[in-house]
């Protein structure tokens, strides 16, 4: 047992004060202010002083991962018998025990502590307690368990008041979310439009930073008055709830045919908008499956994952002949020269392992390359119509599936089938349908791609192509996406040595196939 420093005689027991709230939702603390100013009336009521407030705010004191920092310190001083700094401390002022602790290990914790040393005091808002009395003990520690018991069943009830809301189609709580009214049902006109305009215009192959700056430019804000930026633009897209569907613990709620849950609010995007629109943001993540079994794999003519500079940029290769009779081939960077007006495409030096060969003005090639894919466009365009949306080839696959499951568990709780037998007939339907419903998703992505493509107005392209977007051109990211719709790459052949006119000639296109 630790000496502890003697009090001066006559001087107030030096106690601490101890607050805790689980959830802060206003996040302003009044809670816990509360309580200390509770516990100081507690004390004052006694004779004793604070010396220090211990504060836990918006932790939970039930969950196993979650740490008190100030729980743990006040835990550290009972046992020294003082604060850091050296001030004494013998006794403690709760509002109540379920403050303190809520798990039987912590509270025992707390008492250890407590009676490591003699005639330290204990208050709640109610009365003095003696936690040296093992009877005084033991019913804190039952109060403990009878909260954490009761904890669960608030918790059990949470999550079935939850899951009953998802199923019935019924919006969660919480802030508005982008797009919608306070009621969380009705659409927000403008915010709603926004949204569209900035799909239809992602599918399209708009960039999410260019997305961002122009929301930040027109001074567009979330619900909560931020500023945006692309992760939570992206988190906003990925929601099902702008198609209308209820998620559900990261997975969308169906009913007993299998079908999406519809909300009870009105949805922003079609169904095959927003799988459009998760198809291109899933190709940048690698391959893995992500929300309702959809994978993220790669989306053919993905935009760029990153906003760019320059418009030609990863699209130019270097045609320098090699001794081989081959070219170089590699990939030609973007510089800029002082005292130069426009930035220039050249060839890595050879110690960064290209051949420093070849150097061209960028505005140049920039205006020729942006030429020839507008001619381009233009000649599809009027020779090529719109293409009908076709219907998914296998949807009558799903459905028998989705029959075959559902008839599954009708003989497994009619106890007609073994347990045996379920469990191993269930993963491999599961399977099935997951990759059909993937598959699904993967067509609606397409036939919308295809949508977006047949109603390019190329006229209108033309005419935004040169301006400023400012003053309402294309992002530079849906240059680029039509660029990439068209071409491969471009082959900038040698000039020859010495400085020569720029010759456009020397720009081999190497188009995709139609």
């Amino acid at each position: 047992m630790l000496r502890l420093a003697t009090l001066a005689p006559d001087s107030p027991i030096p106690v601490v004060s101890y607050a805790r709230i689980s959830a802060d939702l206003k996040k302003d603390e009044h809670g816990v202010r509360d309580q200390h100013r509770m516990n100081h009336e507690t004390a004052k009521r006694q004779g004793w002083t604070v010396v220090h407030e211990f504060t836990d705010n918006d932790k939970s004191a039930s969950k196993v991962n979650v740490v008190r920092d100030d729980f743990e310190a006040m835990v550290s001083a009972l046992r020294a018998g003082q604060l850091a700094d050296g001030t004494p401390v013998r006794g403690v002022v709760v509002v109540a025990d379920d403050r303190l602790a809520r798990r039987p290990g912590d509270y025992e914790r707390f008492v250890e502590a407590f009676t490591l040393h003699e005639g330290f005091v204990f208050a709640d808002y109610r009365q003095v307690k003696n936690l040296y009395s093992e009877d005084v003990e033991s019913m804190g520690l039952y109060s403990v368990v009878g909260a954490r018991i009761e904890a669960r069943k608030i918790a059990r009830r949470m999550r079935d008041s939850h899951r009953n809301r998802a199923s019935e189609g019924r919006p969660v709580g919480g802030h508005r979310p982008f797009g919608w009214q306070a009621d969380r049902r009705t659409l927000a006109p403008v915010e709603s439009r926004i949204i569209q305009e900035a799909a239809r215009e992602f599918i399209g192959g708009r960039s999410l930073n260019s997305i961002v700056g122009q929301w930040r430019k027109s001074g567009v804000r979330t619900p909560r008055g931020n500023e945006w930026s692309v992760q939570t633009l992206r988190v906003m897209f990925t929601s099902p709830r702008l198609c209308g569907w209820r998620l559900f613990h990261g997975e969308i709620m169906r009913d007993a045919d299998g079908e999406p849950i519809v909300g009870e609010w009105t949805p922003i995007l079609t169904q095959q908008e927003w799988h459009a629109v998760q198809a291109i943001i899933n190709s940048r993540r690698g391959r893995r499956v992500g929300v309702d079994g959809v994978p993220l794999g790669p989306l053919p003519l993905p935009g760029d994952a990153r906003e760019v500079h320059y418009l030609l940029t990863g699209f130019l290769r270097c045609g320098r002949p090699t001794e081989d009779g081959g070219i170089c081939g590699k990939s030609l960077r973007v510089t800029t020269p002082k005292n130069s007006a426009t930035h220039r495409y050249a060839c890595q030096a050879k110690g960064s392992g290209g051949c420093g060969g070849i150097s061209r003005r960028g505005d140049l090639v920039d205006f020729f390359i942006s030429e020839l894919v507008l001619n381009r466009m233009a000649k599809k365009a009027a020779f090529n119509a719109p293409q009908e949306s076709m219907e998914w080839a296998g949807r009558d696959e799903l459905k028998d599936a989705m029959e075959q499951l559902a008839m599954l568990r009708e003989q497994w709780h009619a106890r007609n089938i073994s347990n045996q037998s379920y469990f191993h007939d269930l993963p491999i339907l599961e399977k099935k349908i997951n990759g059909l419903r993937s598959e699904k998703a993967k067509h609606d992505a397409a036939v919308k791609r295809q949508e977006v493509a047949a109603a390019i107005d190329v006229d209108d392209i033309r005419r935004r192509w040169y301006l400023p977007e400012e003053e309402g051109g294309l992002p530079l990211s849906q240059k680029r996406a039509h660029i990439r719709a068209d071409l491969i790459t471009v082959i900038i052949h040698s000039a020859g040595p010495g400085r020569r006119a720029f010759d456009p000639n020397l720009l081999e296109p190497v188009w995709r196939e139609e």
